[in-house]
């Protein structure tokens, strides 16, 4: 194993030291315990693109890594590019100079959502530029259980295919038990649901990851969030073990699919 896969693996588990050792009694990750364990890892393009494989639970790994450097690693894996990301998300090119290079913050008055219906309209125009037709496009929504962000700031966040689009749909509702109908501009609506009141199927779920809430404030993270879903929408990727790991999430084991999330990704370097 090379010097710089060396150094990535020590990283790494002092990453889990840390997440292991900093987690409250009610669960909570300590604050900035996930930027302290991988602000400074510091990603080469084989990682980038090793980790577009790896689907959402990659987007933490990507915190330390300047905002050009990961896209000349997706524009060298032939991945939809940051770019492409920010245009779509934030209404401007990471080569604007309201863009940092280095962070990915965007400065003045750009584009931006205040929550997931926003953030899928985002996804969607992203899937559009690639050459999705929008009608295709439009059953493609970013969702997100929040039952824990004010609490704990987890979010278990997820990428479905929605078989009705943007069309409202009728389900019991997960939080009351009750048969509600569920339209976009409702909170329930942004949420995944697998059936609706009558048995028939709503969402299959293309990818999910269990995530500190802080990281999607970063504009760079937003723009890799929205990269990583739409690679995990091009190859066709499904995720049916979904559905348990919510009942768990909303049950309070947050921490545990955090963790779990985070051990999903596997960048196995070149043999030094």
């Amino acid at each position: 194993m090379g010097r710089t896969m060396r150094r990535w693996v020590g990283m790494v588990m002092m990453a889990g030291v840390l997440l292991a050792g900093c987690a409250t009694p009610e669960g909570r990750l300590a604050g900035e315990t996930l930027r302290l364990g991988l602000f400074n890892l510091v990603l080469s393009p084989f990682m980038i693109v090793a980790g577009l494989a790896q689907g959402l639970a990659f987007l933490p790994y990507t915190v330390g890594t300047e905002l050009v450097e990961l896209n000349k690693g997706l524009i060298q894996a032939q991945a939809v590019t940051l770019d492409d990301s920010y245009r779509a998300t934030f209404g401007v090119s990471i080569h604007d100079p309201r863009v940092h290079p280095r962070t990915g913050e965007v400065s003045g008055e750009t584009r931006r959502f205040a929550n997931m219906l926003e953030a899928t309209q985002a996804f969607q125009r992203l899937l559009v530029s690639q050459g999705m037709p929008e009608e295709v496009a439009r059953r493609h929504v970013l969702a997100s259980i929040d039952t824990h962000t004010r609490s704990r700031g987890h979010i278990l966040l997820t990428v479905v295919y929605r078989h009705r689009g943007m069309q409202p749909f009728t389900a019991v509702s997960k939080h009351t038990g009750i048969v509600t109908t569920f339209r976009p501009e409702h909170s329930g609506w942004r949420e995944p649901y697998e059936r609706d009141a009558r048995g028939e199927l709503i969402d299959e779920v293309v990818d999910w990851a269990g995530l500190e809430f802080d990281l999607l404030k970063q504009d760079k993270v937003v723009g890799m969030l929205m990269v990583l879903a739409a690679e995990a929408v091009k190859t066709g990727k499904r995720s049916p073990e979904y559905w348990q790991v919510e009942r768990r999430w909303m049950a309070g084991e947050t921490t545990e699919i955090i963790r779990e999330s985070l051990a999903k990704v596997k960048l196995d370097g070149p043999r030094g």
